[in-house]
Formats: C-alpha cells, sequence, structure tokens
C-alpha cells in the first residue's frame, strides 16, 4: 500500500482500521502478520487491516516516524479520536481488545 492509497484507507472512518507497518526481513512481522489474520477471522467485516512494506515505502514510514518493526497504528471511527500506535507484536487478543474497548466510536 502506498502514500495515497493509504490516505483514502485512513479517509473511510466506516469501520476501525489497524495498519501494520512491517518489512519482509523481520522475523517479528512475519508473527505479528499471524496474529492480524486471526484478528480478521474473528471479527471479519468490523475492521479493516491493511499492511505496508517500509522497505517500498520508505519516505511514507520516515514521515510517519516509523522506526521499530512492526508498527501497529490503530485508527477510529471517530475523526476526533487521535490514532493509537504500538511497536513490537502484540498478541491477537490484545489488538481485539484495543479494538473494542478503544476504536469503536
Amino acid at each position: 500500500m502506498n502514500a495515497e492509497q493509504l490516505e483514502v484507507a485512513m479517509a473511510d472512518r466506516s469501520t476501525p482500521l489497524v495498519i501494520d507497518f512491517y518489512a519482509t526481513w523481520c522475523g517479528p512481522c512475519v508473527l505479528m502478520s499471524a496474529e492480524l489474520e486471526k484478528v480478521k477471522e474473528q471479527l471479519g467485516e468490523a475492521v479493516r487491516c491493511i499492511k505496508v512494506d517500509t522497505d517500498e515505502e520508505t519516505e511514507l514510514a520516515t514521515q510517519l516516524g516509523i522506526e521499530g518493526l512492526p508498527t501497529i497504528v490503530f485508527v477510529s471511527k471517530d475523526a476526533a479520536s487521535p490514532a493509537l500506535r504500538t511497536e513490537g507484536m502484540i498478541p491477537a487478543e490484545t489488538v481485539i481488545s484495543i479494538i473494542e474497548n478503544q476504536l469503536q466510536g
């Protein structure tokens, strides 16, 4: 996903958005990808999960201050709510809890 596509995805506030900033060589990123698959299986269309390869989108990653990988950004349905951000691998249960408790708007 490139910067333009990300901007469009973030403008759509119909469902919470989870953005996974990753790199293919990053071991924890591979684990995080599996956890996000579990999230999608459990929540279905109640959440959107997208991935941004920081090696392909280096300028975007720099602009957003992405340093540690994986970095997960949670965007609420409520435009007034700031995005939440985590660095490092987190389990699916934690992602689901953040979505259910913080992002429903």
